[in-house]
This record gives C-alpha cells, structure tokens and sequence, in this order.
C-alpha cells in the first residue's frame, strides 16, 4: 500500500543526505515530492533523477531557505506545481565546526538562519496553504547533549526541538508537529564531522554505539514515516543515536 497517495510533501536540503533519503522514501510512499537544494543543482538532480526512476512524482526548485523569500518560494512553487501542501519537513541545516570564542558573526548568522529560521519562514510560509497535515523538524541530538565545537549549531537545535513543542500546541488539532533528533549520521556531512574531530569511524562506532553501527540516513527516512502514521504523537522528539545518549555523549 502506498500510504501517502496523492499528498503533497516539501523536504528542504534534499539535494543529498538525509533529505534526500526522506524525499526518495516519500515518493515511494506515494506522495508527489517538491525538493529544494540552494546551489548544488547537479545533487538535486540526482535525487529527482532517482525519484522519477522509482515512478515517483518530484519538483524541484533551487531557493535559500536561510532567507523569508527562498522559504516563500519553495512554498509557492509546491502550490503552484501540486495545489495544496499536505507535509513539511524541515531538514535544512548548517554546522560548522569551532570553538564557541573564535565564533565570527558571519559562522553565526549562517548556521543560525540556516538550521533554525528556515524551519520559521518555512512552517509560516506552508502555513498560508496548509489546513490539515504534518510538520517535521529534523534536529540533532547535539540539541540535547553539549557537543564540543558545534555551540551554535547546537544551541540552534535546541531551539528547534522547544519550537517543535510550541508549534505543534498552537497548530493543533489540525496540524501535528513532530521533530526528529539524530546522532552522527553516515553521510558526508557526519563523516565531516569525525575528520574534525579526529577520530575515525570505526573508533566512533566502538566508543559511541550500541549496535555497531552509524545511524544511517535511511532510518530518519523511516522515522519520518513512522511519524506520519502514528496520528497519537505530536509534539515530541524522536531519538536516533545507536545508543550513544546513554554511553558517552558527545
């Protein structure tokens, strides 16, 4: 069964990653996809390469979500391409790694507008058009424990997460928002993070895991489904960290 047959889903950064894990899943669900990448145009069309392969139904449209006016046109673009607008996830993010001291205003200004106002100008914008359906905010479990080097991204995720919880009290009964908080994820931006920290991914794994492994971008992908169909949780953040939470933090 194709449980999202004829609704229309946004997924913000899915040009690669996680995002475009979420995209791909959602389309094989059945959904008709808008994604949204800010520059890399030859990444996104990779992912609507791969959805259309799978029989899919994507849009794509290159906008800076980090701004009112790219969030403001991804929207619109959804509308105008599909009519209504019936998901939003919202997993566009920036982090960029140093110490919180060295932290320029120009580092702060991108991963703030990156990571958390485009999860407001974006939720604002569907919101126009939106009458009933899900928000998702990808966050990060450096939301919740301190993460050495990732201050600002962290203290943006945070943020994220306590959004998440107001959101979803003020857009209910009609609107549930949910948010999902992963660890180190094996894509390219998690394997960036190791080579800052310098530590190699087994080692990583050894020391930060239960099961043995990374989290893989295809398990948000199912946590975001599994949200989808679980009408009885709103509000909440879903952790996904191979156990790390209750071994070593960060």
């Amino acid at each position: 069964m194709v449980y999202l047959q004829d609704q229309v889903a946004i997924v913000t950064g899915s040009g690669r990653g996680i995002g475009k894990s979420i995209a791909i899943k959602l389309a094989q669900e059945g959904a008709r996809v808008v994604i949204n990448s800010r520059k890399r145009v030859d990444e996104l069309e990779n992912t609507l390469n791969e959805i259309t392969a799978l029989g899919g139904n994507a849009v794509k449209i290159m906008a800076d979500v980090s701004t009112r006016a790219g969030c403001d046109a991804v929207i619109e673009e959804a509308v105008r391409k599909f009519g209504k607008i019936d998901i939003l996830i919202n997993n566009a993010g920036l982090g960029i790694y140093g110490n919180f001291a060295g932290a320029d205003d120009r580092s702060i200004d991108k991963q703030l507008d990156t990571t958390l106002k485009s999860v407001i100008f974006c939720s604002q914008s569907a919101l126009n058009y939106m009458k009933s359906g899900c928000i998702i905010n990808i966050s990060s479990l450096a939301g919740i424990l301190p993460a050495k080097g990732l201050s600002i991204y962290s203290a943006a995720k945070a943020a994220v997460m306590s959004l998440t919880r107001s959101m979803a009290l003020e857009l209910a009964p009609n609107i549930r928002v949910n948010a999902i908080a992963p660890s180190v994820v094996g894509t390219k931006m998690g394997y960036s993070l190791l080579n800052a920290i310098g530590i190699s991914e087994e080692q990583w794994i050894k020391n930060n895991t239960l099961n043995g492994a990374l989290v893989r971008e295809e398990d948000v992908a199912e946590a975001v489904m599994f949200l989808l169909k679980t009408p009885s949780i709103d509000g909440q953040t879903i952790i996904l960290d191979s156990g790390q939470s209750i071994i070593n933090g960060f």
